[in-house]
């Protein structure tokens, strides 16, 4: 069903997404989605969600173990906020199998649209947040508890890791610095990820491609575990951020070509 061409360059690709995704505390899905749904052509929406849940575990398990090394992940708040997207999860899962392919990926494209756009604003503003850790009381968790859920959502409807809502809850909410919130955040991701994709195997009428995630995943974990642990000595978060979010605004286009060519 793909061929050996389409292959190859997915398979660089999604490498290069996860190398630098794993900096970001998010699973690439953003991207590793509209790159499929380009180049896997004979593929529809609930066959490339599976794969990109695929990717986007082993991108957000490489985050979280480069790091817990450092000594930046939260495995408490994680846990805490990764229970309660598993209900999201079985929401996200059900939209997806169950409603018209355009409405998700119309869905998925104006998902990205509006996390590009608020990437862009909250790195050029110019107030500082706090970046000292709050202690986690009962408002903040019942906030905690209704945005895991809705990550849950977008981890089971997409196929993305959740960080685009798990990174900036746990940034304004709980006042982590950035890097370690990106680090617990990748803890959440890889929860919800095989959560999710258990589900997706477990629905009648989706076919899950083992033979593409075979091949790509053990790709996406190298580049992903590579760049992370290169990422937090090197790289500027901003300095990603902005590469990548113009990349975010590349794959909703495609979304939207895809949609008005079908």
């Amino acid at each position: 069903m793909v061929g050996t061409d389409s292959l190859v360059i997915v398979a660089a690709l999604v490498g290069l997404v996860g190398f630098f995704y794993s900096n970001l505390g998010l699973g690439g899905g953003q991207l590793y989605v509209p790159i499929m749904d380009l180049l896997f052509v004979s593929l529809v929406m609930k066959e490339i969600v599976p794969l990109s849940l695929c990717f986007a575990f082993v991108t957000m398990a490489s985050a979280t173990y480069s790091h817990s090394r450092k000594g930046l992940v939260d495995f408490k708040l994680g846990s805490f906020l990764a229970a309660g997207g598993l209900v999201g999860v079985v929401i996200g899962v059900l939209f997806t199998t169950t409603v018209d392919e355009r409405m998700v990926k119309f869905g998925f494209a104006a998902l990205l649209l509006v996390v590009a756009t608020k990437m862009l604003h909250d790195m050029y503003r110019k107030e500082q947040r706090s970046n000292t850790s709050a202690k986690p009381d009962s408002s903040r968790r019942v906030a905690g508890v209704c945005v895991s859920v809705l990550t849950g959502f977008l981890v089971g409807s997409f196929g993305i890791g959740g960080g685009v809502v798990s990174v900036p809850l746990i940034i304004y909410v709980f006042r982590f610095e950035t890097r370690k919130a990106i680090g617990t955040s990748a803890l959440v991701g890889a929860i919800l990820t095989p959560a999710a994709f258990a589900a997706y195997a477990l629905r009648e009428g989706v076919t899950i491609h083992y033979d593409l995630a075979l091949t790509l995943t053990p790709i996406i974990f190298i580049m992903a575990l590579v760049g992370s642990a290169w990422g937090l000595q090197k790289l500027k978060t901003k300095m990603v951020k902005t590469i990548f979010t113009g990349g975010m605004y590349l794959a909703a286009a495609e979304m939207v070509y895809s949609l008005l060519a079908s």
